[in-house]
């Protein structure tokens, strides 16, 4: 773990600006777009707001596979919004205009970079960049609290958040702050946080445990007279709430919501904030990342709410008048006429050079261990000293009680591996009832391992895994949404590492980047090495080419593995797509065509639409990829197999209601 910055904290002026506006021509400042036009005179003042959300840790350059998927655009990243933020600065300077920088959350997880030592280096350069303040989010408690607060003790701008409660105290957490008072011209610029209340679900419990997030209606109204009566004229919140994907639609479903108690207990988004409590001029938001290039205006209340697409695509960008008698909120602008948010591209926004240099080494630092080969022989002989747990012993271990409802049979035989893949759809669909039922299927199947995913819940998820203490288990921590997880029976299996590959670039998978774990496999004198991968490939729209993709960069991070010693590959997961297609419809033909060294295990059942595992369709979705080593005793004694889990559920529909519409797929290979 790094101890010191990488980044040295300089005023804003000593970094060389290499942005020269005259390249730009008209496209991110001239002609600026106004609302209702023209407050470019003496009786306002001018603010601008440079906001972000979601960094998820990305200040790294890439390409925007989103803009071009087959010529992306190359992407400034941190070093490009250095740049801009300078600018601004120093236009705003030059006319006696302000200029605020703020972050609506999230801003460290979802990149090697990111996590590799807990958030410090995202935060350091976030120092560099002297945001102003900073909404804490879900994510920032990746690491639990301790680290948000030794991480609020680093940064040189405050942490936000007015819902977070200590529950020994009953009072405020101490390393965040509810809000600020910022001056401007004479005018008290009031600014409060929020963070989700959905923020316990998302996470181990752990992570947060001793603090309550209160419901943000509960404590908005109160944050907001606080400020007025410190003298506020102008009311803006950082909300890590979210602007939901099709506000729109989101808002009239939400306007046609008859049960307004509801949005007084469950998580809110920012769009109901804006609209249920009055008061706020403008939202800046975070959660979600669904950009808009304007910003949302309540059609009763006229607060704007703002939020970009995040992952240091771009930065947001919108002009606010202040009417210098009245000292209130008159009007805004945004740069361009695309609107508030400005791609980070190269050509548009020219990279700071230093701070692209020292991103970019430790970027490519963090993003290596993620290839890494660990040399396991210590560890191994380790392992091979301490006596192995007798297996099925921790069978007998209380868990969940089970209600032993359904028939499911036993597919354990402890001299051979069973591994399977399972996509939960949205897990826990029906919260308690889904938790007991997958704890039974899980239990009774005895497999020695499972990959999972669609968990849409952390919280629901270690209920589950408190009821099954015969498994530990190994989860993402860089997926955007739906995470995924590798169960290994504790008994036969000892974990030796986990991965996340593709973090830094995961478009191609879908914002889920594959899951990689190393485990030694143990059964009396046998003995395994075994590396277990847990993919969930991009569906529909553009996601035949995706998946065409990212089945191209695990193939060549599979034969990184095996050129190094990693030869017994199981890689498992919701595949997306048949391997039956033919032609140009064929997702995966960098696999098909490499059959000296992988072979789909699941072809020889694809075809079969009794296994179809999306019966819906139907289609064969999930499926189970080996590597060469694993050949001969599969082919030996091996068995593949879709479980028909709805005869066990007495039908299709019970199934499909309680746990997913995938089925399970099952493999088991005999350990030489």
């Amino acid at each position: 773990m790094r101890k010191s910055s990488p980044f040295k904290t300089r005023p804003h002026r000593i970094l060389p600006a290499l942005f020269i506006w005259g390249l730009l021509g008209s496209s991110l400042v001239a002609q600026p777009v106004l609302y209702p036009p023209n407050f470019e005179n003496d009786d306002y003042d001018k603010l601008h707001i440079l906001f972000t959300n979601d960094l998820h840790g990305a200040i790294d350059m890439s390409k925007a596979w989103f803009m071009n998927p087959e010529y992306p655009p190359d992407l400034g990243g941190g070093a490009s919004m250095y740049t801009y933020v300078q600018n601004i600065r120093d236009e705003a300077e030059a006319e006696g205009a302000g200029v605020l920088l703020v972050d609506a959350g999230n801003f460290y997880q979802g990149t090697p970079l990111g996590i590799s030592d807990s958030g410090r280096t995202i935060l350091h350069w976030m120092n560099m960049m002297q945001y102003d303040a900073v909404a804490l989010g879900t994510y920032e408690f990746m690491f639990g609290v301790e680290n948000v607060r030794q991480l609020a003790k680093s940064a040189k701008f405050p942490f936000l958040s007015g819902n977070i409660i200590q529950t020994s105290t009953g009072r405020p957490v101490d390393f965040a702050t509810p809000g600020r008072i910022l001056n401007f011209n004479g005018v008290k610029i009031g600014l409060f946080g929020l963070t989700t209340s959905a923020t316990p679900e998302l996470l181990a419990p752990e992570k947060t445990r001793g603090l309550r997030f209160q419901n943000s209606l509960e404590v908005a109204e109160k944050l907001i007279t606080d400020l007025k009566k410190q003298g506020a004229t102008v009311i803006l919140s950082l909300a890590h709430l979210g602007v939901p994907y099709g506000r729109e639609r989101a808002f009239d479903e939400f306007m046609e919501s008859t049960v307004e108690e509801e949005f007084h207990t469950a998580p809110v988004n920012s769009l109901q904030l804006a609209h249920l409590i009055p008061g706020i001029d403008a939202v800046f938001s975070g959660h979600i990342t669904a950009g808009y290039n304007y910003p949302w205006e309540d059609p009763d209340t006229h607060t704007l709410v703002f939020q970009g697409y995040g992952n240091g695509s771009n930065i947001g960008h919108v002009t606010l008048y202040i009417h210098k008698e009245t000292k209130t909120l008159a009007g805004y602008s945004l740069p361009t006429k695309r609107g508030g948010l400005v791609t980070l591209s190269t050509d548009d926004v020219v990279p700071n050079e230093a701070v692209a240099r020292q991103v970019g080494k430790l970027a490519e630092q963090a993003n290596q261990a993620t290839w890494a080969i660990p040399d396991y022989q210590k560890k191994l002989e380790t392992i091979r000293n301490i006596r192995p747990l007798s297996p099925g012993a921790l069978d007998t271990i209380p868990g969940r009680p089970l209600q032993n409802k359904f028939p499911i049979p036993r597919f354990n035989r402890w001299a051979e591996l069973e591994a399977m893949t399972w996509n939960m759809e949205h897990f826990p669909k029906e919260m308690d009832l889904t938790i007991s039922t997958a704890s039974e299927v899980l239990h009774e199947i005895g497999a020695d391992i499972y990959a999972v995913q669609e968990i849409g819940n952390i919280a629901a998820f270690m209920d589950l895994m408190a009821s099954l203490p015969q498994y530990g288990y190994v989860l993402t921590q860089q997926s955007s949404f739906y995470d995924q997880a590798i169960l290994y029976r504790k008994d036969v299996l000892t974990p030796l590492m986990a991965a996340e590959p593709f973090a830094e670039m995961d478009y191609n998978f879908a914002g889920r980047p594959p899951l990689r774990a190393d485990f030694v496999w143990r059964f009396g004198k046998k003995e395994m090495v075994v590396t277990v991968v847990n993919i969930h490939m991009k569906c529909c729209g553009d996601g035949l080419n995706r998946r065409k993709k990212a089945a191209v960069e695990l193939h060549t991070y599979l034969n990184h593995l095996v050129d190094n010693g990693l030869e017994n590959i199981i890689v498992l997961g919701d595949w997306n797509d048949d391997v039956t297609d033919v032609g140009q419809e064929q997702s995966f033909p960098v696999f098909l065509g490499d059959t000296e060294n992988y072979r789909f295990a699941t072809l020889q059942i694809a075809r079969d639409p009794e296994q179809a595992s999306y019966p819906t369709w139907p289609s064969f979705l999930d499926h189970i990829l080996i590597s060469k080593a694993l050949f001969p005793a599969f082919e030996e004694g091996g068995f593949i197999r879709t479980l028909p889990i709805e005869t066990w559920f007495g039908s299709w529909e019970n199934y499909e209601y309680l746990v997913s519409d995938h089925r399970p797929v099952l493999i088991r290979i005999p350990v030489r």
